[in-house]
C-alpha cells in the first residue's frame, strides 16, 4: 500500500511536509496504475514548483527503499508566492484524496496537524 503523509500547520491552513511511500500492489510491476498516478502526481507537483515558482524543494528519494520520496514546504517571504506554493501543495493532497477515494486498498492519505 501507497503511504501518503501530509504535515499541516496547527492551524491548517499550510501545507509544511510531505512523505510518501510504499508501492500500491495494484498490478505488475510497469502497469500499477495507482502507483503510476501518484508518482506523475508527486513529481509533477515537485517540478512544477521548481519550474513555476524558481523554488527547489529539495525532494529527497531512498533508492534502496524504492516508492520513497519526502520534501519540506517552506514558508516563502513573497506572500504571492507562498500563495501559489502552497495552492500547488493542496491541488496535489487533493487529487491523491481522490485518488484514495477510488483505490483506498492501496493507497492511505493520512493528514497530520503539527
Amino acid at each position: 500500500m501507497i503511504q501518503v503523509k501530509v504535515i499541516k500547520s496547527s492551524d491548517e491552513q499550510r501545507i509544511l511536509q510531505v512523505t510518501i511511500h510504499g508501492h500500491a500492489n495494484f498490478g505488475k510491476l510497469g502497469q500499477d496504475i495507482v502507483c503510476s498516478a501518484v508518482s506523475a502526481l508527486a513529481l509533477g507537483a515537485v517540478n512544477s514548483v521548481e519550474i513555476l515558482l524558481g523554488i527547489d524543494l529539495k525532494p529527497e528519494e531512498n533508492p534502496k527503499q524504492g516508492g520513497y520520496l519526502f520534501w519540506n514546504v517552506p514558508q516563502m517571504d513573497d506572500p504571492i508566492t507562498d500563495d501559489r506554493l502552497q495552492l500547488l501543495m493542496k491541488a496535489l493532497v487533493e487529487s491523491l484524496l481522490m485518488i484514495e477515494k477510488e483505490y483506498g486498498r492501496y493507497i492511505r492519505v493520512n493528514i497530520q496537524t503539527s
